[in-house]
C-alpha cells in the first residue's frame, strides 16, 4: 500500500548535519529522531482537526498515524504520516480527492484535510520543526 513518508528538507540542512556529524556519538540520529517525530506529531494533530467534520463511524479517524516510531534503514530514516491505509485509513484518499458517480461530483475534495497532510503551508511549518529539533540537539550536545 502507498505510504506517505516525511523526508529533511529546509536550508542549511547540511551545515547542520555536518556539525552534529563533528561532534561526534549519536548526535545525528538524536536530531534526525527528534524532527521526525515532531514532523508526524504535527501533520496528526492537523489531520484530526480536519478530520472532525467526517466523524461518522470514527474508523477512518482511528487510522491517523501517530507515535510511530522512526525507522533507520541505513543512513536513511523515514516515519510515516497521515493515514494507514491498512487499517482504516483508505476512505481517506476519496475524502482528500473526492470522487465521481457517472462523471458527475458526488464527495467534493476536501482541500483543508488534503492541506492537513500536503499542504504547502504544513511543509513550511515541517521545515521551521525540523531546524529546531537539529539546532536544539546541537545546542544540547555542544553544552555537555
Amino acid at each position: 500500500m502507498p505510504r506517505n513518508t516525511m523526508k529533511f528538507d529546509f536550508p542549511g540542512f547540511d551545515v547542520l548535519k555536518k556539525k552534529l556529524d563533528a561532534l561526534g556519538g549519536d548526535a545525528t540520529q538524536q536530531a534526525v529522531n527528534s524532527a521526525l517525530k515532531a514532523s508526524n506529531a504535527l501533520v496528526a494533530s492537523k489531520v484530526k482537526d480536519a478530520m472532525k467534520e467526517h466523524e461518522r463511524t470514527g474508523k477512518t479517524e482511528e487510522a491517523i498515524i501517530t507515535n510511530t516510531p522512526v525507522k533507520w534503514k541505513g543512513s536513511i530514516a523515514e516515519i510515516n504520516v497521515g493515514f494507514d491505509f491498512n487499517d482504516g485509513g483508505l476512505p481517506s484518499i476519496f475524502l482528500m480527492y473526492g470522487t465521481t458517480v457517472h462523471g458527475q461530483p458526488h464527495i467534493t475534495p476536501d482541500r483543508n484535510l488534503y492541506n492537513a497532510v500536503y499542504g504547502a503551508a504544513v511543509k513550511r511549518e515541517i521545515k521551521a520543526i525540523q531546524e529546531k529539533a537539529f539546532n536544539q540537539v546541537i545546542e544540547r550536545v555542544t553544552k555537555l
